[in-house]
């Protein structure tokens, strides 16, 4: 197992951060280009695993999830790990939105102009058609619509298990991007705010929190990529190492974005700074495709 990104992997994450840089800054959250999926799909993103007969790129999961969390890093749209895993294993082309199982029904995530639903159900991938005339509204992650259906659809069921790990692990990156770019924020404010005349990032304190924050980056990173290895290499402990890779990139953006939102101080808590779009997308990334306690206390 070669865990070492090749060149083809780098010049892939580096042409993808280069685009989220341009076309859809963290700061932007709330007001995306109208066009941006088709931006998307132009790029192959919501294909890269899926064959090339269903027009997609036919790469391996180390290499998405590389490219999904610098997607993540810029609060990507929340649709792609649902619409990247429909692509893959049911064939689907287009949208497809975010389904996430709960008590009172079903939640959809990003299900704007999506033709099709997804989500882990029993541990297995449902997919579904989505019923007309939805009408979406908020939900706690800005950048992202809700839609509340009180009773299940018509749901096929993907047998594969691997389906449900490529959900978790497109979800994992996502997280891994949001925890990164906690702590990009949180640094690049250290150094340019000041109090007794020296800039905040060189009290202790401050720079005892951003190695901190550095450090849960790092590790769930690497876990992440450990993982995705592990499934291209259908690897017999892969279930572990991507609830692994689940939980440690969950915690790790929590725990950032909440840093992150103490080293800006008092405007770290206001809606017009952006330190909580992190931490808002953290909260709703826990509950996607959420880890079962069993396949971490497998091992």
């Amino acid at each position: 197992m070669n865990l070492t990104p090749d060149d083809d992997q780098r010049a892939f994450v580096t042409a993808t951060a280069d685009w989220c840089r341009d076309t859809m800054p963290l700061e932007d959250a709330r007001d995306r280009p109208a066009d941006l999926w088709n931006q998307l799909e132009a790029m192959g993103l919501p294909g890269i695993t899926a064959p090339e007969a269903n027009g997609g790129l036919a790469l391996d999961h180390a290499t998405e999830v590389l490219v999904f969390a610098e997607l993540g890093r810029h609060l990507a749209p929340v649709a792609l790990p649902a619409s990247a895993v429909a692509a893959r294993w049911t064939g689907t082309r287009g949208k497809t939105a975010l389904a996430v199982a709960a008590s009172d029904g079903l939640r959809l995530l990003d299900g704007d102009a999506a033709q099709h639903g997804l989500g882990i159900f029993d541990g297995r991938i449902g997919h579904f058609a989505l019923p007309a005339g939805l009408v979406p509204g908020h939900s706690l992650d800005p950048s992202a619509t809700l839609v509340r259906l009180s009773a299940m659809p018509l749901t096929e069921t993907v047998d594969d298990p691997r389906a449900a790990l490529h959900l978790q692990l497109l979800a994992a990156a996502f997280s891994v991007g949001c925890a990164d770019a906690a702590r990009d924020m949180a640094v690049d404010y250290a150094k340019v705010r000041e109090q007794f005349e020296r800039p905040i990032g060189s009290f202790q304190a401050i720079k005892h929190m951003c190695a901190d924050m550095a450090v849960r980056a790092a590790v769930a990173r690497s876990q992440l990529y450990y993982a995705a290895c592990a499934l291209d290499a259908e690897d017999a402990d892969t279930t572990f190492h991507v609830a692994a890779a689940k939980r440690l990139a969950d915690q790790a953006a929590l725990d950032n974005g909440r840093a992150n939102i103490q080293i800006h101080g008092g405007i770290g808590m206001t809606d017009e700074a952006f330190p909580h779009f992190c931490l808002k997308r953290a909260h709703l990334l826990q509950f996607v495709a959420s880890v079962d306690a069993a396949a971490l206390l497998a091992a």
